[in-house]
């Protein structure tokens, strides 16, 4: 009986969801709209969330780690090691996400399978993965404005749900839980990322957007009131901390994290 409730769990209504939309639309930092996600998955049935968001995608690369946004309820360390190792980029899930937009069951790795479709290390992958995974979920892949962008998202229902179940239940949730996980990946597009690269003060900040304006050093020392070898010694400070060799790039990197040209409470 206990499973028969969860499975038809119908989570939000429209009505509070879109109460709820409105909510994650005016946050201002990530860790408030973290905690929406998750708790307006949670009556939905999904007991664990995973999402990244990386904007040097480079082919199959997400690029460096250390620029990219990760949450999750899973613990950090297994969490880390599942990226550091590089595992999930032999995956057939990790293919789908780059190749699609949408939801997709975690059960069509195994109908692809069965198909014969997989490669030889995406199965290798599956049965490692299947080794540990003990849930049914959902994998969201979605819609970016940049080519190097890429967001996805993965939902992981109740132990004791199977996947069968989920997917019975699917077609009834999923404009609700769309909606609220397309918004949380809006506004996390939107904020300045608390990524290990990020660590930019409020003068670093404040002179790569001088930077970024086209101000000469002569004109940002007449703006600022600094020495000219103050504002050198700020912007290369910036420079080692989100490791990169000239301001250009500190200007792109930091535009890339919404580091730069952000509302004060937002920073």
């Amino acid at each position: 009986m206990a499973e028969q409730h969860k499975s038809d769990s119908d989570g939000p209504s429209a009505a509070e969801v879109l109460d709820l939309l409105n909510r994650m639309a005016e946050a201002t930092e990530t860790e408030t709209v973290w905690t929406l996600l998750v708790d307006a998955l949670a009556p939905f049935g999904f007991e664990r969330v995973n999402y990244g968001l990386t904007r040097g995608l480079s082919g199959a690369s997400i690029g460096d780690p250390h620029d990219v946004y990760i949450r999750s309820t899973h613990s950090p360390d297994r969490v880390r090691a599942h990226h550091e190792t590089g595992h999930y980029l032999r995956t057939a899930e990790y293919r789908w996400v780059l190749e699609n937009v949408g939801a997709v069951s975690w059960g069509w790795v195994a109908r692809e399978r069965a198909a014969g479709r997989l490669s030889d290390s995406e199965c290798a992958a599956m049965d490692a993965l299947q080794a540990r995974r003990r849930r049914a979920g959902i994998s969201i892949s979605f819609a970016e404005g940049g080519r190097r962008y890429k967001g996805a998202m993965g939902l992981a229902a109740h132990t004791h749900e199977s996947q069968e179940a989920l997917d019975a239940r699917w077609p009834e949730i999923s404009a609700r839980v769309l909606a609220i996980c397309n918004m949380a990946h809006l506004k996390f597009s939107q904020l300045p990322l608390p990524v290990r690269s990020a660590c930019l003060n409020q003068r670093q900040r404040e002179l790569l957007e001088w930077v970024a304006d086209g101000k000469t050093m002569q004109d940002i020392q007449v703006l600022t009131g600094l020495s000219v070898s103050a504002i050198e010694k700020h912007l290369r400070k910036a420079r080692d901390a989100l490791g990169v060799e000239t301001s250009a790039q500190a200007v792109a990197k930091a535009a890339f994290l919404n580091l730069i040209f952000v509302a004060s409470d937002a920073s």
